[in-house]
């Protein structure tokens, strides 16, 4: 099972790692923050021995090793003076991500001989164009919130980031669930940091949650509402900036954002926990099936 020590020293060290790295190269400019969170995730791993291997194994391996590091590179390139740039990156992150994710599994590879893949040539497509558009929607929508109510967003970010760690560990995947509580951390700790580091920390953050979520329904067993739920969560922080309720005051409109995204992410927690008591129980002795405690002790 998880040790919950070195949980929270990974947790703490994400965190006082995205802060000092921002604080010392803030003279960069904003996308300090999203170097930061980068940073702070793969320290994080380190204290959880989740350090990549190279070349990349699985998923969560392709995630630290290509999916953060072009994370980073996006924001770092959208922060500049060439935006377009930084856009342009930012799509070709969301279309790359899920291919990379699975990349080498048994949905997209004959593992077991010819026309043995899961997912057939069309419907792969189809998928990868709907997480494709999933992930820059929502990386597109939660930057602009963090460029206009940047502490909040991250609140928002982390809590979904939480939420998601907790979820895929109940979910049958203890190893790789534990690296969403330093990505919260990372991001959550720009709630105290300055303001004009937030949308490139957010975006960074973004994609680390869709990654996380998308090992967690593919090689764990979170259900696809679960995963839904979670991903789009952060996005009610939106409510706050429609004109009735802008009336609200700063602090009040902020509680309101954390609210709107816990709510969901709270909820969905205890769905998995029910199915996580549901898969506990089975299967009956000596039927030769693995256990839930066998995934949970997956890679440990």
């Amino acid at each position: 099972m998880p040790d919950p020590i070195l949980m929270a020293e990974a947790t703490v060290l994400a965190a006082v790692v995205a802060a000092v790295v921002a604080w010392l190269i803030d003279r960069f400019g904003p996308a300090a923050g999203a170097i930061g969170v980068g940073l702070g995730i793969l320290a994080g791993a380190w204290v959880l021995g989740l350090v990549p291997r190279v070349p990349p194994r699985e998923a969560l391996d392709r995630f630290l090793l290509v999916l953060a590091p072009a994370a980073v590179l996006a924001e770092v390139v959208a922060a500049g003076r060439a935006r377009w740039a930084g856009r342009a990156l930012r799509v070709a992150v969301a279309a790359l991500a899920a291919p990379v994710l699975v990349h080498g599994s048994s949905y997209v590879t004959d593992l077991s001989g010819p026309g043995s893949r899961e997912w057939a040539a069309g419907p792969t497509a189809a998928v990868f164009a709907g997480l494709a558009t999933a992930l820059f929607l929502a990386w597109t929508v939660l930057t602009r919130l963090a460029s206009r109510a940047g502490r909040s967003a991250a609140v928002a970010v982390a809590v979904a980031a939480g939420g998601t760690a907790v979820a895929v560990m109940l979910s049958g995947y203890a190893t790789g669930g534990q690296l969403g509580l330093p990505l919260a951390a990372a991001i959550g700790v720009f709630a105290f940091v300055g303001g004009r580091h937030r949308p490139g920390a957010v975006g960074v953050a973004v994609v680390g949650l869709f990654s996380l979520l998308v090992i967690g329904r593919l090689f764990a067993g979170l259900t696809t509402q679960n995963a839904l739920v979670l991903l789009t969560a952060p996005l009610l922080a939106w409510v706050p900036e429609l004109p009735r309720v802008r009336r609200l005051g700063p602090w009040t409109r902020g509680g309101l954002r954390v609210a709107l995204t816990a709510i969901p992410v709270i909820v969905t927690l205890w769905l998995a926990q029910q199915k996580f008591a549901a898969d506990s129980n089975g299967p009956a002795e000596g039927s030769g099936e693995p256990a839930l405690s066998d995934y949970l002790d997956f890679g440990k």
